[in-house]
């Protein structure tokens, strides 16, 4: 009739019904797009799923998800996954947080046979299985995922037969078109899993009476004799029917019950063809309130630029410590997971050293496996607590870009508002430090801030990691947390240990000089690099307006526009590289809306990627060359670079190393040498102690010590 466009059937599947009769009200379903029968008997009415189908205002998502796609706030049926088996992440996620509750509730997990052998599917199963988490997972098995037959080509029908378990997890295997046999294995299982709080794993077999979708035709690769089979006795509506004549239920009282049916879902149909279309949502967020975004809003440190007060200051990798530490304290929801952020290592920067010896069990390692912490983070989030997922370079994020982009980011959006997901990823990222590569030295703001649905910020001092770490919490957007590992330790840039009171609007930049001659835009990393460019330009007249972004997604257009149009002059300075960097939209936005010209550059990373090689990773990256080099062509000076002679006088210096990319300091531990003494290269000459680990300091070059220049204690 052209009213309805997309529709999937669920006839065959329709004994997950029964599970319904051992559900509690505090249990959770995250179900499979052909759990149709078990949402009703779950309590969602006829007339929701005529307004699914057409879109409509009324319709759980007002039109915005396709009409096999359900989510009740009400009835713990959360919001169902179309990229198949993510929802197991998720699943874990939310058992992981109602595990320990009174009423004892577990977490349905519905999948298709073929969604098995996603790897997301499998990483739910297997998080269930490491931590023991009462999450029921069932695997409808029609045995064709769309046109792709699946027998013996999944985890539990395999080439060599009906595999027992998975991961060590038993497997039950039951007839679905068999109601009333479902119905006693459901019963046990339930029972088993609300008593012992484990996992638990069924296998339904059943048919797929219709095609795929209304778009698919089955006939085309399904036999018609396998067709007519699956309709003379894979009906579980029908066969439940000759079960109930059996047992002395007449056909006319069936016949009475499918005539009620009828009678309501006529009613239901009639209904919802009345409604209207809804109005189209023009953004993907939760609106921020006005405290969070209004730049008067934020507050500094009371010793706002004193770093010479260094008892009392803290660096970004501290700051950001306390101000976990303190709402740790103060929100017994607030989880921490991820890899190796327990105690001793406490994150490989540092990051969270100390804080699971105070809260265990509420910061917690994670297996190695970033679409895990992301996945189960979502479900945490969804049942109401405010968890913190690390991942541990920004270069490991595109392993869990799934459950960000497809799920995170969407959340809100698909369901109207009806779920939030204030998660709080926290990613050390970017390069401009020695040890690193391709893979430990991405930043990726780009592409994260292309992602509607999610903030994303960078700072790059301690004040504006501790503020917007708070605004982070304060929010109910997930937030895409990128900090430098660069700018960890950095004394320059510290602020004073009362993070709690420190507060970054966001969305809001930092302006950090005024000028009127250019206007320079950096981000974490590069920031340091608009500062170096605006003294050197200082020493011949210019003055230099400096923004620090701060926030990416969004990000202060307001500011940089302003800036723009009274210098007439920008350069955008970021590592990430080039096409399609924000760099290119921050200066298409100023662009298409100063009200006068504006010349622009950007210095970024080119196209290619970071290498190991340091002097090679120097020169790809932005630095004070190249920008300078930019801003003396829109300021049409001349620039000449003198090179530095190298000391002839026959003596070298040990340079002072760190043992990971955030040092900016060391510690001495032990001198092994004199003044004196004759090394060769090799020798050991200090032991020393950085942010990661105690280790040697060796001799690069054979010669004579002439002088020592620090003691043991001493903070190179």
């Amino acid at each position: 009739r052209g009213e309805a466009f997309f529709h999937l059937s669920g006839a065959g599947h329709e004994a997950t019904a029964a599970l319904a009769e051992y559900l509690t009200p505090n249990d959770w379903l995250h179900c499979h797009y052909r759990d149709r029968a078990l949402l009703v008997a779950r309590g969602i009415s006829p007339r929701t799923f005529f307004d699914n189908l057409l879109c409509n205002e009324y319709a759980p998502g007002s039109g915005r998800r396709m009409s096999a796609f359900f989510s009740d706030p009400q009835l713990n049926v959360l919001s169902m996954v179309a990229p198949t088996g993510n929802n197991a992440v998720q699943a874990a996620g939310v058992a992981a947080a109602v595990k320990e509750q009174d009423n004892h509730p577990i977490v349905y997990c519905g999948v298709g046979d073929g969604t098995t052998q996603q790897g997301e599917w499998l990483e739910g199963v297997a998080e269930a299985v490491r931590s023991n988490l009462p999450v029921l997972f069932i695997v409808q098995d029609n045995r064709w995922a769309i046109s792709t037959n699946t027998e013996g080509q999944t985890c539990f029908s395999r080439a060599d037969g009906q595999a027992t378990d998975l991961f060590g997890l038993p497997i039950h295997y039951v007839d679905g078109r068999d109601v009333l046999f479902a119905d006693k294995v459901f019963a046990q299982v339930v029972a088993e899993m609300r008593e012992q709080r484990k996992p638990a794993m069924i296998v339904m077999q059943v048919e797929r009476l219709g095609s795929h979708t209304n778009a698919d035709d089955q006939s085309i690769y399904r036999s018609e004799e396998d067709l007519a089979e699956a309709q003379l006795h894979g009906d579980p509506i029908t066969n439940l029917e000759e079960h109930l004549t059996a047992y002395g239920m007449t056909t006319a009282e069936l016949k009475v019950i499918r005539a009620q049916v009828d009678d309501q879902v006529a009613a239901a149909e009639e209904e919802a063809l009345q409604a209207k279309d809804p109005l189209p949502a023009l953004d993907a967020c939760i609106q921020h309130p006005v405290e969070l975004t209004h730049p008067n809003k934020e507050t500094f440190g009371s010793q706002r630029g004193d770093a010479s007060d260094t008892a009392n200051m803290l660096n970004m990798k501290d700051a950001m410590r306390q101000v976990l530490l303190n709402h740790l304290l103060v929100d017994p929801s607030v989880t921490l997971y991820g890899e190796d952020i327990e105690d001793p290592k406490g994150d490989v920067f540092g990051v969270t050293r100390g804080l699971s010896t105070r809260f265990p069990g509420r910061v917690m390692n994670s297996p190695l496996s970033e679409s895990t912490i992301i996945g189960s983070s979502i479900g945490r989030a969804l049942t109401g607590q405010r968890p913190v997922a690390f991942l541990q370079f920004a270069d490991f994020m595109p392993t869990a870009y799934n459950q960000i982009v497809n799920e995170l980011a969407t959340m809100h959006w698909r369901s109207d508002g009806q779920w939030s997901v204030p998660v709080i990823i926290m990613v050390a990222c970017g390069g401009y430090r020695p040890g690193l590569g391709p893979y430990h030295a991405q930043t990726y703001e780009s592409v994260l801030a292309h992602c509607p649905g999610i903030d994303v910020v960078m700072p790059s001092s301690a004040h504006d990691a501790a503020g917007l770490l708070n605004a982070a919490f304060l929010s109910q957007r997930p937030t895409v947390f990128l900090y430098p590992k660069a700018c960890l330790n950095d004394s320059d840039k510290s602020t004073s240990a009362d993070v709690h009171e420190q507060f970054v609007p966001l969305g809001v930049a930092r302006k950090i000089q005024s000028g009127h001659d250019l206007t320079l835009v950096g981000w974490g990393n590069t920031v340091s690099i608009c500062e170096q460019t605006a003294t050197a330009l200082e020493q011949v007249g210019i003055a230099t307006d400096i923004i620090d972004l701060r926030s990416i997604s969004p990000w202060d257009q307001k500011l940089v526009l302003s800036s723009a149009e009274k210098t007439a002059r920008l350069i955008v300075v970021h590592e990430d590289n080039q096409t399609c960097g924000l760099g290119a939209e921050v200066i298409a936005t100023v662009a298409e809306k100063a009200k006068l010209p504006v010349a622009m550059r950007r210095v970024t990373r080119p196209d290619t990627h970071i290498p190991c090689n340091f002097p090679n990773q120097t020169l790809l990256l932005p630095g004070l060359k190249r920008t300078l080099a930019a801003a003396a062509e829109l300021l049409d000076l001349d620039l000449k670079w003198e090179e530095k002679p190298a000391p002839s006088d026959g003596n070298a210096f040990i340079e002072a190393i760190g043992s990971g990319p955030a040092d900016e300091s060391i510690e001495i531990v032990e001198l092994f040498v004199d003044a004196g003494q004759q090394l060769q290269r090799g020798d050991v000459v200090a032991s020393v102690e950085a942010t990661k680990s105690v280790f040697d300091i060796t001799c690069s070059i054979d010669g004579e010590v002439a002088e020592i220049l620090c003691a043991v204690g001493d903070t190179v």
